[in-house]
């Protein structure tokens, strides 16, 4: 099997989406992190520990547009589009370098100043000579804009998967830039607080689950950092994890919205103050301010609570309900050292107002599975169901199911009371002794079909298989789909009755 290299935001760790689809043909490494734009993408890029899968690569895929234009267009965060460029072509000039094939997916997603975010993309895959598949020029050759827009930044796993199933089948089709370009990379270096000046004590946490496992150093008050050989770099994102009180990762079901528990950094050189606010949450995010490293520089928790400068739009530090943590939990710092010789372009380049064409011999948008027909199977209905329409089945789930359960469980209690002797009102068993019999009789009818093959014919033994059926598939959507094969049966059974009559 090749090997695939997953750089991403939320659509790629979605269990069921774009990586489950790449694992049916490949072997993937999946470096995504959620709610991240193209900066996390080339921090992970230069990780220590990614090294071996980055140089194993068979192709190295990048999706980063929708978190893009979602930072972008927060109100609070606001990340700047001169940012955002100028860390793709940093992005897509070290992929370049790598001298691999890469795959720029471009996810459907609209929203305000999609046209330029998309653009730049396209630009650069034009400029590098990078393999692109531009779903969105997908869905408006195919007008289903409104379609893809219903869901959000997080598109129909279904769909994803599916993009995934066609890319990981044809890694052979994705090639290595044929451009000849000088480059003149930045230097870019990782910074943690293991190989930083720290002052005081620090307490080390290892926060790891089935997907990150990473090493924390907690700021809290008595206690700072520095950096020391550094001069001239300017620090620009900043990974962080901040932790419960006793070093334990927030549980999902917890009832803490993490995004309201929020810790505080303090950065201060000669020129720049910069208070920055992070969540409960696994987080990597730019620093935007141009800090640059010099002897002056301290870092520490924001113990004196000052104003944030900027924002992180998944750290709602900025309500009024929100709960300051009284540490910050960090993983490491991104730095950047310019380089005069690196061309750099400046949204002059991008066009606003059209888009722009990809070249011929780098598009592989032919690799999309036709939607606009795919929409209609079945297992697409199920999730857009669940998706547009969550109350209906939290309501099948919690109101209908039940009902359903325990009206067809005295039906098939009823069907077999007809052939069993009855008890005599002395000899009456508990109800927890009746309720294990219940139970035993309908495991008895679900498993042994030969022994009940005799009441096969019955509505009561047709709807009982039916039940037994969408709860193993309740998960695609059995339980709606049972509602209306009962429906089914029950016509039918009532027609067959008055044929024989």
């Amino acid at each position: 099997m090749k090997n695939i290299v997953l750089l991403g935001g939320s659509n790629s760790v979605m269990v069921n989406g774009l990586q489950k689809g790449l694992k049916e043909y490949a072997n993937v490494t999946n470096l995504a992190l959620g709610a991240t734009t193209s900066i996390q993408n080339l921090y992970e890029i230069y990780r220590p520990k990614n090294q071996e899968a980055i140089q194993n690569a068979d192709l190295i895929i990048t999706e980063s547009v929708i978190n893009e234009l979602i930072s972008n267009n927060n109100p609070k965060e606001n990340l700047s589009l001169d940012i955002i460029f100028k860390n793709l072509q940093y992005l897509y000039a070290t992929l370049y370098e790598f001298k691999k094939p890469v795959c720029i997916l471009l996810l459907p997603y609209r929203s305000k100043n999609f046209q330029i975010v998309i653009n730049m993309h396209r630009y650069l895959a034009n400029y590098y000579g990078l393999n692109i598949v531009d779903m969105q020029s997908y869905y408006q050759n195919n007008e289903i804009i409104q379609f893809g827009n219903k869901f959000g930044p997080h598109q129909l796993a279904v769909v994803n998967r599916y993009v995934g199933k066609e890319i990981a089948k044809n890694v052979d089709c994705f090639k290595v830039s044929n451009k000849n370009l000088d480059i003149n990379l930045p230097e870019f270096k990782i910074l943690t607080p293991d190989n930083m000046q720290r002052n005081g004590n620090f307490k080390i946490f290892n926060p790891s689950n089935s997907m990150y496992n990473e090493i924390v150093y907690r700021l809290e008050q008595g206690n700072s950092l520095a950096i020391n050989n550094c001069d001239g770099y300017e620090i620009i994102g900043m990974h962080s994890w901040n932790l419960e009180n006793n070093g334990e990762i927030t549980k999902p079901n917890s009832g803490i919205f993490t995004a309201e528990h929020c810790g505080s950094i303090y950065l201060k050189n000669i020129n720049e103050n910069i208070v920055k606010s992070t969540a409960k949450s696994n987080i990597f995010c730019e620093i935007q301010a141009e800090l640059i490293i010099d002897s002056s520089l301290i870092i520490k928790f924001n113990d004196e609570k000052l104003p944030s400068t900027e924002f992180y739009y998944l750290a709602h530090s900025w309500l009024p309900n929100s709960i300051s943590l009284p540490y910050f939990d960090l993983i490491a710092f991104f730095l950047c050292k310019p380089n005069p010789k690196m061309k750099l372009f400046d949204l002059s380049v991008i066009p606003t107002d059209i888009d722009i064409e990809i070249d011929k011999d780098i598009d592989r948008s032919y690799l999309i599975p036709n939607i606009v027909f795919f929409k209609d199977s079945m297992e697409f209905i199920d999730e857009y169901i669940s998706h547009l329409y969550p109350n209906i089945v939290k309501h099948i789930d919690s109101v209908l199911t039940p009902q359903i359960i325990k009206k067809t469980e005295a039906q098939i209690l009823s069907q077999l009371n007809k052939n069993t002797p009855q008890i005599q009102p002395s000899m009456q068993l508990s109800l927890e002794a009746e309720n294990k019999i219940l139970k035993d009789k309908i495991k008895e009818l679900e498993t042994n079909y030969q022994k009940a093959i005799k009441v096969k014919n019955h509505l009561s033994y047709k709807l009982g298989q039916a039940l037994i059926k969408a709860n193993k598939n309740w998960y695609k959507g059995g339980y709606i789909k049972f509602i209306f094969e009962a429906m089914k049966i029950k016509k039918e059974h009532k027609n067959k009755d008055k044929s024989n009559i």
